[in-house]
This record gives C-alpha cells, structure tokens and sequence, in this order.
C-alpha cells in the first residue's frame, strides 16, 4: 500500500512520538527503580546496615506491580498516586506489547493519525508527570538515609554535561 507524502509524514510523526512517548514511560519506571533502591537504602540505614550489591540491579528486576507494592507507604502519602500509577503500568504494558498492531489502521488516514500523535502526547506527559512525582518519593528517602541531595543534583548535572560533551 503506497501512501500520499503528507500522510507518509503524518505516518513518521506518529513513529516520532510512540518513540517519545515509550521513552517516558521508561523513564517513569526507571523512577521507580530509583525509588525502590532509595527506599532500601533508607531502611537499612535506619537499621544501621549497609546495602549488600547494588540496590538499582535488584530493584530493576521487579515488575512495576511490584515495585509499586513496595513502595506502597510512600505511594499512599500522595492522594491517588498508586491510582494513576496502575493506570501508567496498564498504558504502559498496552503500548509495549498491543499498541502498534491495534492502531495501525489509524495510521491509514489523516484525522485518525493526528488524534493519535495526540493521544501519544498526552501519555507522554503523563509518564513524564508521574515519574517527577515519584522522584519527589526518591529525594525525600535519599534525605531520610542522610544522603546530601545537593550532590546528587550536581552528579546529575555533570553527567548530562558530559554526555552533550561526548559527541
């Protein structure tokens, strides 16, 4: 099937924006993660032990479901967090393994293919959403187990500085 230049274009908006949109949901668990490994860390440190192997390689093995379960006393604190974060997990999981086959005739016209790239941003936004909320989680856990934030702020920056460096 040959399709007109600008719904072949429409077409690649669409792929630009699915990409956009699974990379933020990947960011949201990668929060998670973040979260869970934080969350360890604190409780160990209110126990007077030290973590044993890296807490992000085994927090990184759960299913979001899991690590929501985890999580949960911290998700609660945050009125209909673990709500919208389910409801992540769900689009999320759809996106991942039903979303191109079941929308690849949207992709055949114009109006569909634009409500589309819509419906991608705004899942876009919302994973991104989440995942500053959970990450509020992270920090105040990171505080918890005497971790300066502050360092942690500037390591952030001085990766993303390298990697622009990096070319």
């Amino acid at each position: 099937m040959e399709f007109e230049q600008a719904q072949t274009e429409l077409m690649n908006r669409a792929y630009h924006q699915f990409g956009k949109t699974v990379f933020a949901a990947a960011l949201m668990e990668r929060s998670l993660v973040n979260a869970v490994a934080q969350h360890r860390h604190a409780a160990a440190n209110q126990r007077g032990q030290e973590l044993a192997g890296d807490a992000w390689d085994k927090a990184s093995r759960d299913s979001i479901e899991e690590m929501m379960r985890r999580l949960a006393p911290h998700l609660e604190k945050v009125p209909g967090l673990r709500e919208r974060l389910d409801t992540a997990r769900k689009r999320r999981n759809h996106l991942a393994h039903d979303f191109c086959f079941d929308r690849a005739p949207d992709l055949c016209a114009p109006d569909p293919t634009i409500r589309l790239i819509a419906e991608l941003a705004d899942d876009e936004e919302n994973f991104l959403r989440l995942s500053a909320e959970v990450q509020v989680i992270s920090r105040a856990l990171m505080e918890e187990a005497g971790i300066d934030t502050a360092m942690a702020d500037a390591l952030h920056v001085s990766l993303i500085e390298e990697a622009r460096q990096a070319r």
